[in-house]
């Protein structure tokens, strides 16, 4: 038994000699290799990306996601209850001030422009006949008003005469007397009959008014249908798109219910969401940019708000009203695009173009080259905007700087470029 355990004793220390001699020849091949790799590699200079370290002016800023919306809609709603007849137009098409979007049914409208014209015509029948016997009446009284101011005349002819015959004794007082009573009974009918012409003239024409007066409502209400009538025909207000609209031929149409929205293309605002996180950082009139095929516009936030989901915010940028028409034609409804919010401005400054090439600021490692090979330098990043970063020390003006990945480089101080 002591013979034999002697035996996987020897066995055991064997196996740890051979094994400390593999790990010890994977450290001496590692380090080897590491030291081989830092000074003797070539990359393809198609396989990376450099830019030039530059000075400028450098806005630092917060990046966050912004949708384009139209800064004016309109909604042209139902003016009258009918059904949806045609649709002549769809949502995402863009159209001109005038261009029938949509046709409604008419056929109650034009039962009520009939009734409309009836009642109309009825009124003005009614102010005739009333003109008419009018002018029947005051002609009657205005006869019978004359003919007692002949017997007026002829009464006044009589008692002139019985005042001459009775001076001469050929005629009584009584009869004169009779002949004054003739004369002022004469005078009052005829101050009756003159007040009732007055008084007839007032009330016809007093009648005659409240019946212009019903017709002129009338008018109104006939020119109110016919409006109506016309809104039938449902016109773009203005030039845009459209970006929703009822297109369910045959379904009911309520009046006031929303039809068609056109959104005005011709100017937009941006809808920004971004982390509440930042929320000490902003403010209305805050400065803010971004970039669209190949144009840069600017813009300022002109409201900060709770989002909709937790921890968000919802900020509005206004568009600069002195953005050329053509870089505006360039933009679409819903078009996503990043946006730098400007917390500030460095004068001056070095900056780089952006790239994998570095991840956050505070020091990092950077390949500068020069002569066909890549050298490893030490870099102070401070701030940095959609395009740039600020480079605070470590690089000059005019250096030129790998941009690209160089997490493949990461064991590497220098390395040739081919």
């Amino acid at each position: 038994m002591d013979k034999l355990y002697s035996q996987q004793q020897l066995n055991r220390d064997k196996s740890k000699k051979v094994l400390k001699a593999v790990v010890v020849l994977g450290l001496v091949f590692g380090a080897v290799t590491v030291l081989a790799g830092s000074f003797a590699k070539t990359v393809n200079a198609n396989d990376i990306r450099t830019a030039t370290v530059v000075r400028g002016n450098l806005q630092s800023g917060i990046s966050a996601s912004g949708t384009l919306i139209p800064e004016y809609e309109e909604t042209v709603v139902s003016q009258l209850e009918s059904h949806l007849k045609k649709v002549m137009v769809q949502a995402g098409q863009t159209v001109v001030a005038g261009q029938v979007l949509l046709v409604l049914d008419t056929a109650k409208i034009k039962l009520q422009l009939g009734n409309d014209i009836e009642a109309i015509a009825l009124k003005n029948n009614k102010i005739q006949m009333r003109e008419h016997e009018l002018k029947q009446t005051l002609s009657d009284l205005r006869g019978k008003a004359e003919l007692l101011k002949i017997d007026l005349e002829s009464r006044q002819t009589k008692y002139d005469r019985f005042a001459k015959l009775t001076k001469f004794g050929v005629s009584s007082e009584l009869e004169l007397k009779e002949a004054k009573l003739d004369i002022k009974r004469t005078t009052i009918e005829i101050g009756q009959l003159m007040q009732k012409i007055d008084n007839i003239q007032a009330s016809t024409k007093t009648q005659i008014e409240g019946l212009a007066l019903e017709k002129s409502i009338l008018v109104k209400s006939h020119a109110e249908t016919v409006r109506l009538y016309d809104s039938a025909v449902v016109k773009a207000p203005s030039d845009g798109l459209v970006i929703w609209l009822k297109n369910e031929e045959g379904s009911t149409v309520r009046s006031g219910e929303s039809l068609v929205k056109i959104a005005d293309t011709g100017s937009y605002k941006l809808d920004v969401s971004i982390s509440d996180f930042y929320a000490n950082q902003l403010y209305q009139g805050m400065p803010a940019s971004f970039d669209y095929d190949g144009f840069n516009f600017n813009g300022s936030v002109y409201s900060v708000i709770a989002g909709q989901t937790e921890g968000a915010l919802k900020l509005m940028v206004q568009l600069d009203k002195t953005i050329p028409a053509q870089k505006l034609a360039t933009l679409r409804q819903r078009l996503r695009v990043d946006v730098n919010l400007i917390t500030g401005s460095v004068k001056d400054a070095l900056m780089i173009d952006k790239g994998p090439f570095i991840n956050g600021a505070g020091l990092q490692k950077v390949f500068v080259v020069a002569d066909n090979q890549a050298k490893r330098v030490e870099v102070s990043v401070g701030s940095s905007n959609n395009h740039f970063y600020q480079i605070k020390s470590g690089v000059a003006a005019g250096d030129q700087i790998i941009i690209s990945d160089v997490s493949e480089f990461a064991n590497l101080t220098q390395f040739d470029i081919r």
